[in-house]
């Protein structure tokens, strides 16, 4: 099945590499992997439409997407990151399923939502993802510089990531260390970004919990959240009402 289908927001062509594990891949910019036999076909393919939604909602993160689909994962490239991508293993052992979401990915995806944000004419800012592996940190980082006498200055959105209730809870600060004016420019972008920085970006993109066919659900339960020096990755398992 084509998960990706052609009149959605973000239609994509399906790419078919059959499983195979490909010389020097790169793992794609997402993935999703689940155990054998850990969810039923038709599980499966509700999963994949609930993913194939999400995709379609975030042009700015996958404003090319295609996808590689095998019974048990899904591999999603942005069309943002210009690497050569291929299918390399995702899923965490010990766990039931593992979505990765790559590093190079989401330093796209966010250069593509600032040039989508709104503007301060005379404002020039860039954007940066400082990743603290260690502390399980993610710190969005906006730079502002203006002409003449208007300084430089930063701002940021500070996210920690942890497992609370079998979900991933992102706990998030804002700073500012810049001028009255640019601070209105941070402002207007952090109003852009409604579901926060890079992190949540990334975790909200895994629905909580998928509608079945049959009137039940089957539900992500979180257990573990990492974030490494490539790629942010959840894993766990999953419950089903």
């Amino acid at each position: 099945m084509n998960v990706l289908k052609a009149g959605t927001a973000a239609a994509a062509a399906t790419l078919l590499t059959g499983g195979v594990v490909l010389a020097d891949a790169h793992p794609a910019d997402v993935c999703l992997d689940t155990a054998p036999a850990a969810v039923a076909a038709e599980e499966w393919e509700a999963i994949s439409g609930a993913v194939a939604e999400a995709v379609a909602s975030r042009p700015a993160h996958f404003p090319y997407p295609t996808v590689d689909q095998e019974p048990d994962r899904l591999d999603i490239s942005s069309g943002n990151v210009q690497e050569a991508r291929g299918y390399a293993p995702c899923l965490m052992p010990g766990y039931e399923w593992s979505a990765r979401f790559g590093r190079a990915f989401l330093d796209a995806g966010a250069d593509r939502m600032l040039d989508e944000a709104p503007t301060t004419p005379g404002i020039d800012s860039s954007v940066d993802i400082e990743w603290h592996p260690a502390e399980a940190r993610l710190r969005t980082v906006l730079v502002f510089a203006g002409p003449l006498d208007i300084p430089n200055g930063t701002c940021w959105i500070d996210e920690q990531l942890a497992v609370a209730a079998d979900t991933v809870v992102v706990r998030s600060d804002q700073g500012v260390r810049t001028s009255p004016f640019a601070e209105g420019a941070c402002g207007r972008v952090f109003d852009h970004l409604p579901d926060g920085g890079a992190g949540e970006q990334a975790v909200t993109l895994l629905p909580a919990a998928v509608s079945l066919p049959d009137g039940g659900q089957i539900r992500f339960v979180a257990q573990t959240v990492e974030v490494r020096e490539d790629a942010l990755v959840v894993a766990g398992g999953f419950a089903r009402d």
